[in-house]
């Protein structure tokens, strides 16, 4: 689900990679170029995407076979929803990985 690590954000075969506004281009650089970006940050007073519709992304992309990357900025857990979005994938029998890294300058 997170991963920053040039290994995990340029995996062969990503389907998807679903990223917050907080990624930094530094980290997208890094992304696969066949993969399919998609912003679904989340702002005060502004939702580029509703939590059940990013929930509905990560589950059709997963359905399918697609290897979706889920890239957060800061602490992905406290912050970023990631353990619902585990959760939600986990109990829709979606296997989920989950690879806390962090990238220093």
């Amino acid at each position: 689900m997170c991963s920053w690590s040039k290994e995990g954000v340029a995996a062969a075969s990503v389907g998807l990679e679903m990223c917050s506004w907080l990624v930094s281009n530094d980290v997208l650089e890094l992304v696969d170029s066949g993969a399919r970006l998609l912003y679904v940050g989340k702002t005060a007073g502004y939702h580029s995407r509703t939590q059940e519709v990013i929930h509905e992304l990560l589950l059709s992309f997963a359905e399918v076979g697609a290897n979706v990357v889920r890239l957060k900025g800061g602490d992905p857990l406290v912050f970023g929803r990631g353990g619902e979005e585990m959760d939600f994938l986990r109990q829709q029998g979606i296997e989920v990985n989950f690879s806390p890294v962090t990238m220093i300058d």
